[in-house]
């Protein structure tokens, strides 16, 4: 990457907007770049606000945002505040704030006022005025080395062909127009015309740039144009945004399903250019040496810039995927005129005034909603019917790299705004259940997706509805999937491993692969036990579904078995079996079978095994599974109690809480493979991602002090003493988490099943809590003596 002279001079850096989106990222890379551009201290402006001062608003606003969690601890003793309000001449004049300005050697004036929509006057008071007062008091600064100032690449009104880094001429001086402005000798309209802008921002950044430069003296200034400035790249995070104005706007409210109408030509391009990006640029421009003024583009290039109709398609997909209000439908885009009014009206209005009716609140909230949407559809137009070709420096040719992908980055875009502005969790995405919000029609969107047989997509939708009336919600540690999803080498198999606690394990790693396929994991073929294929019409079913069957007692090599799980290998298809045999009835982690891995060690290429560890609040099996525990004989396999579970599931009958899914960390299997030591790898990552739930820990707790239905109790268990809360602060201190449930604690759920809950979070508990592993083994030991602990009955 090219980038500008540096030179290697001490820096004390003088910052305006550092509570905004851009001035806070420029914060973060002067402090963590300090090093390399030998800055020794900065000063931020930031005005008092009601009764709060800039010291405080910095403290509050500034330090402690998520942008600067990666920065070590105390990086802010390198700041200090000037608490000045930049729209005041003279606002840098007392004996304090000289004293703060005496050792400034740059300036980087990223302060403004972004509205489209302001007033004139009000315009030119917040990015001129204020601009003048700035370079008013740097001017008196004895060590100033350069000023730069942050302007818009958009101070040039559209035209065809390039748009060159210069000064854009205007029909009067700039003191000319400023005096109209802050005179409102003429209107905003009139000006507006005159000048060719399309609003009060870049007309006054234009006149502000014109006045910099007349006023500048002899200190060297460099005037930085970003495009339409969105969420970061790499910096601090990718995807971090805090910004709801601009292109996150129009992107949160398709995303929340409110926008459905826009005004724009879908191969107009959105020049997007990341917060990082500006930030590099800005401070890459304050270090460099060179003398009078520079003018840089800080833009993404229109080869770069996805389309409007790019932007909206992966908008689309992306909260079609991750839901949060009401699912995102395009209804109307292009031209203004009837056809956009009706859509306006169908859309946006009467949706709206239907679901006000009654309501003084939903009203209010509606009318609020309607200023937005009316909002972007009057002042997005300009950007989103027209291409702008701005030209660029060598340096901003090459500052993206060469891997750059517009579509991509607008992912990455909906995924940032996801997090960080709808404050949804990729650790616990909603994958099912009651707090779904929906597909928008659950059949429509089964067959949306981009693969799976008939029977596949029915069974799909099946399962929604199921899931939808016996959990809460079933959610997914998204990330861990993505990044095992990330170590699979190129010719490797794909193996799933999940734990197994229930029937419904069957289906939630298929239902994941057919909901999810960015995670690139195909619908797999799953291992069954043998006594399932030949329950008549049930063996069938569950074949054409990709089932395939295992003697799980046969002690023998089974070379059959071998070659069919070498040609689905071979054939691309990814295989699922569970390495615990049978269900665990006492939730705790059964000695792995090693049977299917030999299987894949044989395979003659390396396999990439996924452990995911399934976590349920209840399992359908519970009664089944407490009779057992409590020393009855095991039941064999009977499908009147299943239909009659089902039954009950489809009266609403059911509630099985919260489950959660999520993958440990992948191992490698290849021809040199100890499948001993893998399989025990895969039960530790099992064990490790399995999650805990508030749920569990209450249950535990009430059984262990005889609060459940027969008031038995379990003091003999090393951690009985402890209550939830103890227990939930052990987790923390040792590094995990414990998700919440909304699951209330059933009077009838058995004393047993909820002992058996303490096998998601003993691991967690020190020595200090009485639970060192080998303590916590009394009721394992006692389960496995009795045979208990995991079996092949079937409810």
């Amino acid at each position: 990457m090219i980038r500008a002279t540096i030179s290697n001079s001490p820096r004390t850096v003088l910052l305006t907007g550092a509570a905004g989106f851009l001035g806070k990222v420029a914060l973060f890379e002067m402090m963590r770049r300090k090093d390399e551009l030998n800055i020794v201290g900065v000063v931020v402006v930031i005005r008092a606000r009601g009764t709060r001062l800039g010291e405080e608003r910095f403290r509050k606003d500034v330090v402690t945002s998520p942008c600067f969690a990666s920065l070590p601890a105390g990086w802010d003793a390198m700041v200090k505040v000037l608490d000045g309000d930049l729209a005041t001449e003279g606002f840098a004049t007392s004996p304090v704030d000289l004293a703060l300005l005496a050792d400034i050697t740059h300036v980087v004036h990223s302060a403004a006022a972004v509205s489209f929509t302001l007033p004139g006057a009000v315009a030119a008071n917040a990015n001129i005025t204020t601009s003048l007062n700035l370079l008013t008091a740097v001017r008196a600064c004895p060590k100033l080395e350069r000023i730069v100032y942050v302007s818009t690449a958009y101070v040039s009104p559209h035209h065809d062909g390039k748009i060159p880094e210069a000064l854009v001429p205007l029909p009067k001086s700039a003191n000319e127009l400023y005096a109209i402005l802050e005179g409102s000798l003429l209107t905003d309209d009139e000006v507006l015309a005159m000048t060719g802008h399309p609003n009060t921002y870049t007309m006054t950044k234009t006149i502000s740039e014109h006045m910099m430069v007349e006023r500048r003296g002899d200190v060297p200034l460099t005037i930085v144009r970003p495009s339409i400035i969105t969420a970061a790249l790499q910096q601090p995070t990718p995807g971090w945004i805090d910004s709801t104005t601009g292109f996150g706007a129009f992107v949160m409210l398709i995303g929340l399903g409110h926008l459905r109408a826009v005004i724009g030509h879908p191969e107009a391009r959105l020049d997007l250019i990341p917060v990082d990006e500006v930030a590099r640029c800005v401070l890459d421009e304050m270090a460099g040496t060179a003398d009078g003024v520079t003018i840089r583009h800080s833009v993404a290039g229109k080869q770069r810039a996805p389309t409007v109709h790019e932007s909206w398609s992966e908008i689309e997909r992306h909260f079609r995927q991750n839901p949060v209000q009401r699912i995102p439908v395009r209804g109307y885009l292009g031209p203004a005129g009837s056809a956009f009014t009706l859509a306006d009206l169908l859309h946006h209005r009467m949706p709206m005034a239907l679901a006000s009716v009654g309501s003084p609140v939903r009203k209010r909230q509606a009318k609020k909603l309607a200023s937005r949407l009316t909002y972007l559809n009057e002042v997005f137009p300009y950007f989103t019917t027209r291409t702008f070709d701005f030209e660029l420096s060598p340096r901003q040719r090459e500052a993206f790299g060469t891997g750059f992908n517009p579509r991509e980055y607008v992912v990455s875009v909906c995924r940032g705004i996801s997090r960080h502005l709808l404050e949804q969790r990729d650790t616990e995405w909603v994958l099912a259940g009651r707090s779904h919000i929906g597909h928008g029609g659950d059949m429509k969107w089964v067959w949306r997706q981009p693969s799976g047989t008939a029977i596949v997509r029915t069974g799909v939708w099946l399962t929604t509805k199921t899931l939808r009336r016996i959990t809460d919600t079933v959610t997914v540690d998204v990330p861990s999937f993505e990044r095992a999803r990330d170590m699979r080498p190129e010719n490797a198999g794909l193996a799933l491993v999940p734990s197994h606690r229930s029937f419904l394990d069957f289906v939630l790693c298929s239902y994941l692969a057919f909901t999810r396929p960015d995670l690139g994991i195909r619908v797999p073929y799953v291992a069954a036990a043998v006594e399932f294929g030949r329950i008549p019409l049930l063996g069938n079913l569950l074949r054409s579904v990709n089932a395939f069957y295992v003697d799980r007692g046969a002690s023998r090599e089974n070379r059959d078995l071998a070659k069919r799980v070498h040609k689905m290998l071979d054939a691309g298809e990814v295989v699922e079996f569970f390495v615990e045999g049978a269900r665990s009835r006492s939730r705790e982690f059964l000695r792995p079978k090693r049977g299917l891995l030999r299987c894949l060690e044989s395979s003659g290429r390396p396999v990439m095994v996924m452990p995911i560890a399934i976590s349920y609040d209840r399992v359908p099996e519970e009664a089944v599974f407490a009779r057992e525990l409590s020393g009855l004989p095991k039941a064999g396999l009977r499908l009147g109690p299943l239909f009659g579970w089902l039954a009950d599931a489809w009266r609403g009958r059911v509630n099985l809480g919260r489950v959660h899914v999520a993958c440990g960390t992948p191992i490698m299997l290849t021809a040199d493979s100890d499948t001993k030591v893998a399989g025990d790898q895969i039960i530790h990552e099992l064990r490790g991602a399995m999650a805990v739930t508030s749920f569990h820990i209450d249950a535990f707790v009430a059984s262990m002090h005889g609060q459940l239905a027969d008031g038995s109790n379990a003091a003999s268990d090393p951690i009985a003493e402890l209550d939830a809360a103890s227990i939930r602060a052990h987790i923390e201190a040792a590094g995990g988490r414990v998700l919440e449930s909304r699951l209330p604690l059933p009077e009838n759920l058995d004393p047993l099943i909820a002992r058996t809950m303490r096998e998601h979070f003993a691991h967690f508990l020190t020595s200090e809590a009485k639970s060192s592993e080998a303590g916590l083994a009394t009721l394992s030991d006692d389960w496995r003596e009795r045979g208990l602990a995991g079996s092949g009955a079937v409810a």
